[in-house]
């Protein structure tokens, strides 16, 4: 039995007497990261553009800067992610290891990587060139997000691993390739 499985494995049995504990962190906590990064983008705008100076240039700035900061990277990472999903399809431990539960409502589609891992890291990793200390906050949830996953038997720790390395990996080359004034602030 590889490490991967023996991880999972452990964690799962752990993770069966914690049922919602485990639901919240594999399942929810993306949209606390997702809504705690968009609500410090738009206070880092506004307090950089504040609303007197006119509605229409900080709508485009949130608009413009919201798109080259963060949808952008995060688009082509998912893309990038669903792409590898497809052409490397990796059951998933509660479909390869009869003795893993599976503890959240999943899909038994490929698990390798965690697509939530690389939109979460996305994120991270975007706002780390703004903010550090917020960013290590996100990412906290991230990697709490990520045990989650594996404790609810949806994925293997390489899946986080490499989905990590995958969200973090798109936003440098991302940032190396424009130039770097598409990403200061207003």
């Amino acid at each position: 039995m590889s490490i991967d499985s023996s991880l999972v494995r452990s964690l799962n049995s752990w993770g069966e007497h914690h049922r919602s504990l485990v639901r919240v962190c594999s399942n929810d906590l993306v949209y606390v990261v997702i809504l705690l990064a968009a609500l410090w983008f738009v206070a880092k705008i506004l307090k950089l553009h504040p609303v007197r100076s006119g509605w229409k240039d900080l709508a485009k700035n949130l608009l413009v800067k919201g798109l080259v900061i963060f949808a952008i990277p995060a688009g082509i990472a998912i893309l990038i992610s669903e792409t590898i999903s497809a052409i490397y399809v990796r059951q998933r431990p509660f479909v390869a290891d009869s003795h893993v539960k599976l503890l959240v409502p999943h899909g038994a589609d490929g698990g390798m990587p965690s697509h939530h891992i690389v939109f979460m890291v996305t994120l991270v990793v975007s706002i780390y060139f703004y903010g550090r200390r917020f960013a290590t906050f996100l990412a906290l949830l991230t990697v709490f997000t990520g045990i989650a996953r594996v404790v609810a038997g949806i994925h293997y720790p390489s899946d986080i691993i490499v989905g990590a390395i995958l969200g973090a990996g798109i936003v440098y080359l991302y940032r190396w390739i424009l130039p770097a004034r598409s990403f200061s602030l207003p």
